[in-house]
């Protein structure tokens, strides 16, 4: 899950950096999506038993941000 959602982050900050012209909106959505990805960790943390779904978004969203923030430091 951290591979996959690695490659979708670099795949929408190449896409975007290409296109040159949606940056705004496509850092807005990146923003958005991670935003949402912790807001839905609370009822997730408060239901009791298996705790695959936490760990499944959580992963997510680190291999997502990961892959974002490997390719910003890739332009400095």
């Amino acid at each position: 899950m951290v591979l996959a959602s690695f490659f979708v982050g670099n795949a929408v900050s190449t896409l975007t950096g290409a296109r040159a012209f949606l940056d705004p909106v496509a850092a807005m959505v990146c923003v958005a999506a991670i935003e949402a990805a912790i807001r839905l960790r609370r009822p997730l943390r408060q239901r009791p038993g298996d705790r695959l779904g936490l760990q499944l978004l959580d992963m997510t969203r680190f291999g997502f941000t990961y892959g974002l923030l490997l390719e910003g430091f890739k332009l400095l």
